[in-house]
């Protein structure tokens, strides 16, 4: 919220104010001790704007916005923005590991391999293997599926934690355990999967429109005050979903946590310093670009 606001158009005192609307509705939420989600029914304002958007998109419209048409066969749409080309080299491994994945599932030719290219979606792309595989489905060319494929890489939070951690197999594995534990329903298709030496998280793609973007949205203070009440939700309702999982804390310690109050500013005051911390790194990375630093 605070490293957002100046993209958002929103003053410090609405951000700070943002930030005590999301620690409140996180606290409230974790309080309660129940794990419930967001419902379509009762959604509000851009939350429920998005979920009627989801509702209402057809598969072909999806496949129209992210292939081409070549007669009754698709191709991913090469677009250098959401997509890019991938080696013969890269396609070969990502269609001999698709053969294999596909022998081990119940429907193997749901996973037959149509297309492949490098995907781009957002900073946690940059500098790690990503790809979009188009495959049968239940059908070309209307009925085909697009699967994300995603390099899964340790938690920058890692070197810093002194509580003991679970041993995963991989770190694909955290990552696929993690959203099936937190997330009321997990993503289609996900997988843990190892390629050579590397661990990946294979699953149904998430286009980056679904999502609720704040970038460009209306500045009413109630719009934006109701998705970070939300957002705030989520996150106490994950946690309490995958409470007391490998040691970590049972629900009625998170309840006992959400009603003191000392933590709440203490956690504003760290988040202060690092969107103040976000802001130089940023302006030191963007004059060392601008200066040639680096080479694209």
């Amino acid at each position: 919220i605070l490293v957002g606001a100046r993209i958002m158009s929103v003053k410090r005192p609405v951000a700070l104010a943002l930030c005590h609307t999301f620690l409140g509705a996180y606290a409230a939420a974790l309080a309660n001790g129940k794990a419930r989600w967001v419902e379509r029914e009762t959604a509000e304002g851009m939350v429920k704007n998005l979920l009627d958007s989801l509702r209402s998109r057809l598969r072909p419209q999806f496949l129209d916005s992210r292939t081409e048409r070549k007669g009754k066969q698709r191709l991913i749409r090469l677009d250098g923005k959401k997509a890019l080309p991938v080696s013969d080299k890269q396609r070969s491994k990502i269609t001999s590991f698709m053969e294999t994945f596909a022998g081990q599932q119940p429907n193997p030719q749901f996973y037959k391999v149509l297309d492949v290219a490098r995907r781009i979606a957002g900073t946690g792309s940059l500098g790690v293997d990503r790809y979009i595989i188009l495959v049968e489905g239940k059908g070309s060319p209307d009925r085909n599926y697009l699967l994300d494929l995603k390099q899964a890489l340790p938690s920058s939070l890692t070197p810093h934690l002194t509580i003991k951690q679970p041993r995963w197999q991989t770190e694909a594995h955290r990552v696929v355990a993690l959203q099936q534990r937190i997330q009321a329903v997990p993503m289609a298709f996900l997988h843990p999967v190892v390629i050579g030496k590397k661990a990946y998280v294979l699953r149904g793609l998430q286009p980056s429109e679904d999502r609720v973007v704040l970038n460009g949205a209306p500045k009413e203070p109630r719009l934006l005050e109701g998705v970070i009440q939300t957002m705030g939700e989520l996150v106490a309702w994950g946690q309490l979903r995958s409470s007391g999982r490998d040691n970590s804390a049972i629900s009625d310690a998170l309840i006992d946590f959400a009603q003191r109050e000392k933590w709440k500013q203490s956690l504003l005051d760290v988040a202060e310093y690092c969107s103040v911390q976000t802001e130089q790194d940023w302006r030191i990375y963007a004059t060392a670009f601008d200066d040639g630093a680096f080479t694209v």
